[in-house]
């Protein structure tokens, strides 16, 4: 559990964010845009007047065609944002950022299917959201989900900066695996929260309120997912505040296939070695 003043910070940051008044959705909105230089021309929508409260602007979606897809197989990018690093992610380690380390086997637990899902090994992607970017995940590559877990941690920043003083922080942090099932062998997404309330939520699963003791809810809620089938490019989760994306794929089917830096939904990441 949260430490209590930790509890009460995070519930009040979520009322803020979800406020409905006029002129708190107006402040928040506006500073944000003023502070982060937000660029509307992607969204759905550019009416301010449209967005209930901070979070829906926060979360808001891309307008039709906006991200069309790279070529079918390519695994595509879930997220706009930047890619970090990507490399051949082996047992003992996976390198994150600036030379740093961190297992990538303990981002998982024991319930996880990732120890030996990827032998011999897989090629990872570690995406970094800011806040200025898109906030909602896409799927890299159509598939059926077979396992859906959430794993308690902390909340702390995940901007590279910070990672690379801290490399362990992407595996303390509160995290969801979503495991997939796909023509090309298995998938697995790794969303991680960070600062703030550090909401992860997907199509099925409503976010987890982090100062209550609502881990087994949430656990049970995101296990009904499991036996759905995705599409390429379908939304399978968003961000409330702050992220990172691990994408881990079997490095014997996949070659990574672009440099590191900024990234957008649907742009390709890695081609089929055959």
């Amino acid at each position: 559990m949260t430490a209590a003043p930790k509890r009460w910070l995070l519930a009040a940051l979520y009322r803020i964010t979800r406020s409905q008044m006029v002129w708190l959705r107006w402040l928040l909105i506006r500073g944000f845009m003023f502070f982060y230089a937000i660029d509307l021309s992607d969204a759905a929508t550019g009416d301010l007047r449209a967005y209930s409260d901070f979070n829906a602007f926060f979360t808001r979606a891309l307008g039709t065609g906006r991200r069309p897809p790279g070529p079918a197989p390519d695994l595509l990018s879930p997220v706009d944002g930047t890619l970090v690093s990507f490399g051949q992610a082996h047992d003992s380690d996976v390198v994150s950022v600036k030379g740093q380390a961190f297992s990538w086997t303990g981002l998982g637990s024991r319930a996880s299917p990732t120890p030996g899902l990827f032998d011999p090994d897989a090629v990872f992607f570690n995406f970094y959201l800011a806040p200025h970017d898109y906030h909602r995940v896409h799927m890299p590559s159509a598939g059926r989900l077979v396992h859906a877990e959430w794993i308690p941690g902390r909340f702390r920043s995940v901007n590279p900066s910070r990672v690379a003083r801290r490399p362990d922080t992407l595996a303390q942090n509160e995290r969801v695996l979503l495991t997939f099932a796909t023509e090309c062998g298995p998938l697995q997404l790794i969303l991680i929260a960070a600062r703030l309330v550090g909401g992860i939520e997907t199509p099925w699963c409503p976010a987890r309120l982090s100062w209550q003791d609502t881990g087994p809810a949430f656990q049970e809620a995101l296990a009904r997912g499991i036996g759905r089938s995705f599409g390429r490019g379908d939304e399978i989760g968003r961000f409330n505040y702050g992220s990172s994306v691990i994408v881990l794929a079997p490095g014997s089917i996949w070659q990574p296939t672009r440099d590191l830096g900024k990234v957008r939904v649907g742009e390709t990441c890695a081609r089929p070695r055959t």
